[in-house]
């Protein structure tokens, strides 16, 4: 757990500036999938257990924004989807994903509340790990929104200390008023990192919604 946590400390630090960010990924993703597995961070295994319960076909054209090296698509492709697309904007991650064999198309962008990727295009979206203080804005909802069709399905994972403190409490609750969502699914809160003292107090969620 040392090298993890020394790992995030170093991406806190960064405090969302997006080229240190990057760099730090980059030098990352050798030892990325190894580290995360290892802390028992269960947000892979319930997100993709959302999927399978809100997207029942193995067709469906779906996006894993903040794709990292491919663990959640990894974990899609081996219970059956098929037509999985990533988006990330760190190129030694995207590297590491590639060699995993399971995206159609990898797209080196940053997820944000425009996307340089056709509106309305896939069937569902998956933000997992990425929707965060420094990572991803709030704003980055209403790009998730844009990508999907209509009637389509969004799955992310949100902590507490994101939801309470960094906006995405307001901007779930304008989404929610002005009817571009409805709420299907969410999971009980769970510890992110549940071997890590240091880390003890972060708390996720995972949520799924359909696009209205």
């Amino acid at each position: 757990m040392d090298e993890l946590e020394t790992w995030l400390e170093r991406v806190y630090q960064a405090d969302g500036e997006r080229k240190t960010l990057d760099a730090l990924y980059d030098e990352w993703a050798g030892d990325y999938d190894q580290q995360l597995w290892a802390s028992g961070n269960p947000y892979i295994a319930i997100a993709t257990g959302m999927v399978g319960r809100h997207v029942r076909d193995f067709d469906a054209r779906i996006l894993d924004v903040g794709c990292g090296t491919g663990n959640m698509a990894q974990v899609l492709h081996q219970m059956g989807y098929h037509n999985l697309e990533g988006l990330d904007p760190s190129s030694g991650m995207l590297a590491v994903a590639q060699r995993k064999e399971v995206y159609e198309q990898l797209h080196q962008l940053y997820l944000d509340s425009q996307v340089d990727l056709p509106d309305a295009h896939y069937d569902a979206v998956v933000a997992a790990g990425v929707l965060t203080h420094g990572h991803a804005p709030p704003e980055s909802l209403d790009g998730i929104i844009k990508l999907t069709r209509s009637g389509g399905i969004i799955v992310f994972s949100l902590s507490t200390i994101a939801h309470d403190e960094y906006g995405f409490k307001q901007k779930i609750a304008e989404l929610d008023a002005t009817g571009h969502w409805e709420k299907l699914d969410q999971s009980l809160m769970f510890r992110t990192y549940p071997f890590s003292d240091k880390e003890a107090h972060l708390r996720h969620w995972v949520l799924a919604y359909r696009k209205c």
